[in-house]
């Protein structure tokens, strides 16, 4: 039986013992994403425990995510109690506001003794909902290879086999560019300088289709170092034009000290472009002397550093000064819109400004709205799909005027005769 079942199955069995108990419906599926993960959605179902423990609480867990918590003898301020908690956890979600009447649409409340008709009726509908749910799984075809999603976790086993892989495969298809612009006023993207990476995704569907290569951070760090060995061999060997411009490459702190990368640097590093370097926090702090020591050493050698991967929520946490970034890139992502409206709005554009709009790059931008969000904190610089198709519809109409401009050329010569 599944929890919608077991929860309907119970509600009916509580028909003639409803005095004295509370239910509370908890809509964890209107939470943004990012508070949707396991490990949030682990620790809110916790927070019941002591209402188990002391009121016979019944704790059913909904396919979407819902909890429905039902109690026997627990008064509307115990109960609240764990409310209370799981608002300070998700404090920075939208949902969790109440309206102008006090109202918070985050929770559902019922009384058994006096609306105990609305309960069954939610249980019922949870049910129904959850057959659709489920009708509508089996009635998808089975998705492509590259519409799959991961389900096997990456293991030490499965990483020595993908190694072993990477060490044999012809990785050119799967190292990607992509352009970060400054974008004017008037929205046209002005090319700066590119990014050179390795698709993980390219890399999974080709060698491990059904393998998380995110589930472990660990094991996927150790992987990040080994593909930084491969990218600096295809930087080393390759004689593309593009790499006479300045580009930036994500590396990790052991790689910049390895080797491989100062053999690179002595053959490579002529001075003639701006090579940025673009490392991750949890990199950093996992050895923070070997950082400033290699950030050091290579800003001396003519290199650049980029923070990679802050959030709406971890920017206000970094200090680019002490850290010693020329430039922090901040991931887009719709739940900015929400955040600058709420309250940590003024936090976060105060964190713009002690960063500095300037050397900040918001990147994974798909749409328009990432453009007005960056432009509510100043930002100038971008990365995305929606600034590559900015430019290359700039390049087609370029194409287009020039072909044009050739044709009335040609036309007014074949005239002159």
């Amino acid at each position: 039986m599944n929890q919608e079942a077991a929860l309907l199955d119970f509600v009916r069995r509580l028909r003639k013992f409803k005095k004295g108990r509370r239910a509370v419906h908890v809509r964890l599926s209107q939470l943004r994403p990012y508070n949707r993960r396991d490990q949030h959605l682990r620790i809110a179902a916790t927070t019941f425990d002591r209402l188990v423990a002391n009121y016979e609480a019944a704790v059913f867990k909904m396919f979407n995510d819902d909890l429905v918590v039902i109690c026997n003898g627990a008064s509307v301020a115990d109960i609240d109690q764990a409310i209370l908690h799981l608002r300070f956890l998700f404090a920075d979600d939208p949902m969790l506001k109440t309206d102008e009447r006090g109202y918070l649409p985050f929770c559902e409340w019922y009384e058994l003794s006096t609306n105990y008709e609305a309960m069954l009726r939610m249980a019922q509908d949870m049910v129904d909902a959850r057959t659709r749910h489920d009708a509508e799984a089996a009635a998808t075809p089975a998705p492509a290879a590259k519409d799959r999603v991961p389900t096997i976790p990456l293991d030490p086993a499965s990483l020595a086999v993908l190694e072993s892989a990477v060490s044999q495969a012809d990785l050119t298809t799967m190292i990607l560019r992509q352009p970060i612009c400054a974008v004017t006023i008037d929205r046209k993207p002005e090319p700066i300088f590119v990014e050179i990476y390795t698709s993980i995704e390219s890399l999974r569907l080709t060698l491990m289709p059904d393998v998380d290569l995110h589930a472990n951070s660990w094991l996927f760090q150790d992987l990040t170092r080994y593909l930084d060995r491969r990218m600096i061999a295809y930087l080393a060997h390759n004689d593309d034009d593009m790499l006479r411009r300045s580009f930036s490459i994500n590396m990790n702190v052991s790689t910049l000290l390895s080797t491989e990368f100062l053999e690179f640097d002595k053959a490579h590093n002529n001075g003639k472009r701006s090579i940025i370097i673009e490392l991750q926090l949890p990199d950093i702090f996992a050895d923070l002397s070997s950082y400033f020591f290699a950030r050091d050493f290579l800003r001396e050698r003519g290199y650049r550093f980029c923070l990679d991967g802050a959030t709406h929520l971890s920017l206000p946490l970094i200090d680019r000064d002490h850290l010693g970034f020329d430039l922090v890139k901040i991931f887009w992502n719709t739940d900015l819109v929400d955040h600058l409206s709420g309250q940590g709005g003024d936090q976060l554009k105060q964190a713009a400004l002690r960063v500095g709009p300037e050397r900040l790059i918001m990147a994974r931008c798909d749409s328009e709205d990432a453009l007005d969000v960056g432009d509510m904190l100043g930002i100038t610089l971008y990365q995305g799909h929606l600034l590559e198709e900015m430019l290359a519809r700039r390049i087609t109409r370029r194409r287009s005027i020039k072909a044009l401009a050739d044709a009335l050329a040609r036309q007014r010569m074949a005239a002159r005769g």
